[in-house]
C-alpha cells in the first residue's frame, strides 16, 4: 500500500514538474498574445518608467480594470531580474501550478480513495483552463482563490461531520481574500453564494432543531463575520490610499463601473445569455461530455454534499455570468474543478468497473498527450512564429515607419494596449472625427504626424455614420494612406500633408456622449 501512494505521489509530482518545465522554458521566448498580455507589459512598463508603485497606469491614465495584486506580482518578477515577458507570466504560472496541487488537496478531503493525480490531471488538461493559465491575466488568481476558498469550505464541513474540532477556517478565508484581491468584488460573487447555497440546501436533521436554527448555526461555523472582516482589512486600505491620493472617483470607477455598470450594460463583449452553452463544450473538453449526466445524477442524489457542492458551484457560475451583458469563457473557468469532478463521480457512478477503468485510462491519455502537444507547441513551435502572432509583426512595421520618418503617432479613438506596446505610449487619441478636424484647425495635428484607424470607425457604403464614424475619411491631399496591417483588425497609418493645415472644417457626424469613467483607462 505504502509503495502504491508513493507511486501516485510520484506521478503527481511528475505532473507538476512538467508543468514547471513547460512554462519555464516558454515564459520569455515569444512575444505578448493579444489582447490580454499587451494590457499587462505596457501597465508593468508605465509603472516602472514613472515610479509609480500604488496605481496601474496605462496610457498615461490609472488603469482601472483590475487590483493591482497580479502587477504587484508582476513587478516582483521584474525585480528577481526576469525578462519582460517572462514577468508578466510569472503570475499566472506559479497559479497553475497552485491550481494542480490545490486540486489534489480537494481530491483527498472528498474521494481519498481515488487516485491522487487523476483529478489534478483532468483539470489541467481542460482546453480552457490550460490556455487561460499560459497567457499572463488575473483571471489565473481569481481561479485559484476559488478553489483555494471552496477547498477550505469543503474541508471545514466534511470535518465537522465527523465531529473534528476547527477554529478560524483560514483556507476558506484566505481564498476568498486572494480571488477577491485579484478582480476585485467578483472573487465574493463566485465564493460565498455557493457557499450560502449549500448551508441553504443541506437537509436539516431532527437533533438540529428548527431549520433557521440550524442554518444559523452553519453559517456560524464558516466564522462569516471575522473572515468579512480578514477580506475588507486585506483589500480596503488599497482603495482608500487610492482615494486620497488620486480623488474617489477613481475608487468609483474600480468599483461601481467595473463591477455595476458593466456586469449590467456591458460595453463590450456583448454575448447572448446562453453563450456559455456553447463555450463550455470546448473550454472543458471532454469532461463537459459528462455534463448531463452530471446534472440528472446530481439533482438526484443533492441531499449528498458529494454531489450537491460542485453542482452548485457549476450553476452558480454558469448562472451569475449567464446573466451579465459582458461575457467571455474564461469567466467560467473558476467552476472548472466541479466540472472535472463532477465528470469523473458521474462516469464511476455511472458504469461498471470494468467500464470505468477504460474510460479513465482514456481520459488520462488524452489528458498527458494533450499537454504534451501544448508543451511542444508552447516550447518549440510558438517561437518560430513569434513574428505573427496577433498581428504583431503589422505593428513593427508601422514602428520602423515612423523611426525612418519620424512624427507624433495620433490614435483615432483610445489606443488598445498592443498598439501602445509596440509604438510606444503615452500616445495621444482624438475619440471623435469632430475633435479630430479640430485639432487639425488649432495646430495640435501637424503635417509630418501619423494617424492610427482601425478599419471599423471608416464609413462604409450604404450606412449612414455613427457617432464614432471618422467621417469625411482621411484622403489625398490632406491625409495619405501609408500602409495597412492586420492586428486583430485592420489597422489603417496615415500621414497628415503639408495641405492639412488650410482643410476647411468638414461636417461630423455627433460625437458620442462622454462618460465620467472615460477620465481612466477602462479598455
Amino acid at each position: 500500500m505504502k509503495s502504491l501512494v508513493r507511486s501516485e505521489q510520484a506521478r503527481l509530482w511528475w505532473l507538476l514538474a512538467g508543468v514547471a518545465a513547460m512554462f519555464a522554458f516558454s515564459m520569455g521566448t515569444h512575444p505578448f498574445i493579444p489582447s490580454m498580455e499587451p494590457r499587462f507589459g505596457e501597465v508593468i512598463r508605465e509603472m516602472l518608467a514613472r515610479g509609480e508603485y500604488l496605481i496601474p497606469i496605462k496610457n498615461g491614465v490609472p488603469y482601472v480594470e483590475y487590483p493591482p495584486l497580479y502587477y504587484w506580482l508582476s513587478l516582483a518578477g521584474h525585480f528577481a531580474g526576469l525578462p519582460e515577458t517572462a514577468a508578466i507570466r510569472l503570475p499566472a504560472a506559479l497559479a497553475f501550478l497552485g491550481w494542480i496541487a490545490w486540486l489534489a488537496r480537494l481530491q483527498r478531503t472528498v474521494r481519498p480513495d481515488w487516485r491522487i493525480y487523476w483529478l489534478p490531471l483532468i483539470g489541467a488538461a481542460l482546453p480552457g483552463v490550460l490556455y487561460h493559465f499560459f497567457v499572463a491575466q488575473s483571471d489565473s488568481v481569481l481561479i485559484l482563490g476559488t478553489l483555494i476558498g471552496l477547498t477550505g469550505y469543503w474541508r471545514l464541513r466534511q470535518g465537522l461531520e465527523r465531529g473534528e474540532r476547527f477554529g478560524f477556517p483560514w483556507e476558506l478565508w484566505l481564498g476568498v481574500t486572494l480571488a477577491t484581491m485579484a478582480k476585485g468584488p467578483v472573487g465574493l460573487m463566485v465564493t460565498l453564494p455557493v457557499i450560502a447555497l449549500d448551508i441553504l440546501t443541506e437537509p436539516v436533521a431532527a437533533s438540529e432543531g428548527s431549520w433557521c436554527r440550524a442554518i444559523w448555526r452553519r453559517a456560524g461555523q464558516t466564522a462569516w463575520v471575522r473572515g468579512l472582516a480578514l477580506v475588507l482589512l486585506l483589500n480596503t486600505p488599497w482603495y482608500i490610499a487610492v482615494g486620497l491620493r488620486e480623488g474617489w472617483d477613481l475608487v468609483r470607477a474600480m468599483v461601481v463601473y467595473q463591477n455595476v455598470t458593466r456586469f449590467l450594460v456591458g460595453f463590450d463583449h456583448i454575448q447572448p445569455w446562453w453563450y456559455y452553452g456553447k463555450t463550455i463544450w470546448y473550454d472543458m473538453l471532454p469532461a463537459a461530455f459528462a455534463l448531463p449526466f452530471a446534472l440528472v445524477m446530481g439533482w438526484r442524489r443533492r441531499r449528498d454534499r458529494l454531489w450537491r457542492l460542485p453542482l452548485l458551484w457549476l450553476l452558480w457560475t454558469m448562472l451569475f455570468f449567464s446573466l451579465s451583458a459582458s461575457k467571455q469563457g474564461k469567466y467560467i473557468l473558476t467552476a472548472a474543478p466541479a466540472m472535472a469532478f463532477l465528470a469523473l463521480l458521474a462516469l464511476e457512478t455511472l458504469c461498471s468497473t470494468r467500464w470505468w477503468t477504460r474510460l479513465r485510462v482514456a481520459a488520462q491519455v488524452w489528458a498527458v498527450l494533450l499537454l504534451a502537444g501544448f508543451a511542444v507547441t508552447a516550447v518549440f513551435i510558438l517561437p518560430r512564429y513569434s513574428s505573427e502572432i496577433g498581428g504583431i509583426g503589422g505593428l513593427r512595421q508601422i514602428r520602423a515607419i515612423v523611426n525612418e520618418h519620424p512624427g507624433r503617432v495620433v490614435s483615432y479613438a483610445w489606443p488598445r494596449a498592443g498598439e501602445l506596446y509596440v509604438l510606444g505610449a503615452p500616445m495621444p487619441h482624438v475619440r471623435s472625427a469632430r475633435q479630430l478636424y479640430r485639432w487639425l484647425h488649432e495646430g495640435k495635428l501637424q503635417p509630418g504626424d501619423y494617424l492610427l484607424v482601425l478599419s471599423r470607425h471608416l464609413p462604409k457604403q450604404g450606412q449612414p455614420p455613427g457617432p464614432t464614424t471618422l467621417s469625411p475619411a482621411p484622403a489625398y491631399p490632406y491625409f495619405q494612406r501609408i500602409i495597412s496591417v492586420d492586428f486583430n483588425g485592420q489597422l489603417d497609418l496615415y500621414r497628415v500633408l503639408p495641405a492639412a493645415k488650410g482643410m476647411p472644417m468638414p461636417k461630423t457626424p455627433e460625437p458620442p456622449p462622454h462618460h465620467w469613467w472615460e477620465r481612466f483607462d477602462t479598455d
